[in-house]
């Protein structure tokens, strides 16, 4: 190539970059301290009773599958120095007029994260539901978080199973939202491929539904950070 015009190509790129036409890789923002705050699609104790003996996102066939370490590996491999704290939360789906966050969160809150993503909704029952006070309580759980730490991103997930449409109607009030709805009506999502396990368990995501997810949440990151 004339060396000439490989000069005004690179100025014209260098120029396109500084302008916002292109956009490089180091722009973007890297989270190095992520909270994941989840119910058992997101970590589940071992309960023998219903089949399940492992100790990660239900209903993954391994450690590495579940949507968890899946994303916790896109993070380390954008910044070998980010770090994915996890926990299940399961219990302020299922009593959030009560429920206390320092019982639970304040260790976790104290890290202060840089990125919060919640990923509930499945346990959050019908029977009884209040909206407008499951929206109070879930803007409380953020402004806790975000209380000393007004920069944090958080991210909200909807339900994984769409009938639960009615809590992530309120979780998406709070922006940026990703609804996981469209993977629920995929049988192919689920792992009702499993033997030796409780119906409860083959309703959770299979490896299948565990990396559409993951991909899922980190394309929105990529779109939001």
């Amino acid at each position: 190539m004339n060396k000439n015009l490989y000069l005004l190509l690179l100025i014209l790129l260098t120029g396109a970059c500084k302008k916002g036409g292109i956009r490089p890789d180091t722009a973007h923002k890297a989270f190095t301290k992520i909270v994941i705050l989840g119910n058992s699609i997101t970590y589940s104790e071992r309960n023998t009773s219903i089949g399940w003996n492992d100790s990660w996102g239900m209903a993954a066939s391994s450690r590495e599958k579940d949507y968890v370490h899946l994303l916790s590996n896109k993070f380390r491999q954008a910044d070998s120095s980010a770090r994915v704290r996890v926990l299940n939360i399961a219990a302020f789906e299922l009593n959030y007029k009560q429920y206390e966050f320092n019982n639970d969160l304040r260790a976790y809150r104290t890290l202060k994260p840089d990125l919060l993503i919640l990923r509930i909704g499945e346990n959050v029952q019908q029977a009884g539901f209040d909206a407008a006070m499951f929206q109070q309580r879930y803007s409380d759980l953020i402004s806790y978080f975000k209380n000393g730490n007004p920069d944090l991103t958080v991210l909200s997930v909807g339900s994984f199973w769409p009938d639960r449409g009615y809590a992530s109607a309120e979780m998406q009030k709070h922006q940026p939202y990703l609804s996981l709805e469209p993977l629920g009506f995929d049988i192919a999502n689920y792992a009702f491929d499993r033997l030796n396990v409780d119906q409860s368990v083959k309703g959770h995501p299979g490896d299948k539904g565990m990396q559409a997810i993951a991909d899922m949440i980190w394309q929105k990151l990529q779109e939001i950070r």
